[in-house]
């Protein structure tokens, strides 16, 4: 049976370990990725949203982390279905970078300021490319010795051995220069000017939106099918925001790509996202269409999020705030967790936790609101529309 979805999450839930007990920081998360789709995952700080993210590269430390239940499916061209959660350390090796890659919000610190930039890249060409350097080395990729594949690993690693240096000088220079070669290219996709003196620099050396694109190169350095963008601009000025964003759509339309974007900046979602998921407290609330979401929020927790953007018709001084704080993640309460802090809150909602509803064609909102009266024994027909949060827009 065919499957349609590149990446599926379904029940995954994320705890870590600590002194007053486990913290729940992602609770029965659901979603899926086409190939090609941008997909935000958004909300405020501290809601799951970068736990999430690792959770699909296996990157949470565990402990203190564990991954209590649910299962994150990749389907890989020509080999099936795999889970990552339950796939061994090599087969999640062999998916990192290669299938799946990351960006992290601050690439001063993601970079190792010990090894030059072209080292660091070179790594993930000696990791998951070694038969296209060998190719491009004029060695036969069938025919290679061990030694010239340890050769061409350890060119492209910061750790060389002079012995195989001195024996085997002109294959070790031309491992060398493929290697330099292929680096230079995946620099100078980003735009990155002068990439052969570039790749010579050390990241302190660089400027912010420079370690970016660094970044974005050794992501992007394997043709993956999903890239995972975590806050990528968070540490950027506006300027260089922009065309950090510019740069992964192009790189996105030009390899048909996927890509999982982390933020809490509702302002960029709307012309760079196609679907969106909100997420409070561990738990996602509403997903849909970015546009029709943003346009018509159902969820009341979307509806403060969206009221709480400075707009040009806010009287100066005056922001809009949800009321309330996030409820605390170990021992959550059983009810919804927005319910403390909703304006709608009925005596279901104190009770129990609203599922995620569709709604409507490929909307979906965890809310008692879209749940029927008589099944909660609540009076919610009178209940307001949520997107009065955001001034009905």
């Amino acid at each position: 049976m065919s499957q349609d979805w590149l990446l599926k999450v379904e029940d995954l839930s994320v705890r870590f370990q600590s002194r007053g007990g486990d913290a729940h920081a992602v609770e029965g998360v659901n979603f899926e990725i086409q190939p090609g789709e941008t997909l935000a995952l958004v909300g405020e700080t501290g809601c799951g949203k970068s736990v999430t993210a690792r959770s699909i590269l296996r990157l949470v430390p565990e402990p203190p982390g564990k991954y209590v239940a649910g299962s994150i499916k990749l389907n890989v061209k020509g080999k099936g279905v795999v889970d990552i959660l339950s796939a061994t350390t090599k087969e999640v090796m062999a998916i990192r970078g290669e299938r799946i890659s990351m960006i992290f919000q601050d690439p001063g610190k993601a970079l190792n300021p010990a090894l030059t930039v072209g080292s660091q890249l070179a790594e993930v060409f000696g990791q998951h490319r070694l038969e296209m350097i060998l190719e491009a080395a004029g060695i036969d990729p069938s025919k290679a010795s061990r030694a010239e594949k340890r050769i061409a690993k350890q060119r492209a690693s910061f750790v060389q051995t002079r012995i195989f240096a001195l024996t085997r000088k002109k294959k070790a220079e031309a491992l060398q220069k493929a290697i330099d070669n292929a680096v230079a290219r995946s620099l100078a996709d980003t735009g990155i000017p002068n990439p052969k003196k570039i790749m010579k620099s050390y990241p302190h050396e660089l400027s912010g939106g420079m370690k970016q694109r660094v970044m974005i190169a050794q992501a992007l350095a394997c043709d993956p099918d999903l890239l995972i963008a975590d806050e990528p601009t968070t540490a950027l000025d506006v300027t260089i925001q922009a065309r950090i964003l510019e740069l992964i759509q192009d790189m996105q339309k030009r390899r048909g790509m996927a890509v999982l974007y982390i933020t809490h900046d509702l302002s960029i979602v709307r012309e760079f996202a196609d679907n969106i998921a909100v997420m409070y407290a561990g738990h996602i609330v509403e997903t849909g269409p970015a546009k029709e979401v943003l346009a018509n929020p159902q969820h009341p927790y979307t509806s403060g999020l969206l009221g709480a953007i400075p707009h040009r018709r806010t009287p100066r001084g005056e922001l809009a705030a949800i009321p309330g704080s996030v409820p605390q993640l170990i021992n959550p309460p059983t009810q919804c967790h927005f319910a403390s802090r909703c304006p709608w809150a009925a005596s279901a909602c104190k009770t129990m936790a609203p599922a995620l509803h569709t709604i409507q064609e490929n909307r979906k909102v965890a809310c008692f609101r879209f749940d029927s009266a008589e099944d909660l024994l609540i009076e919610n027909a009178g209940m307001p529309t949520p997107a009065t949060l955001a001034g009905g827009n």
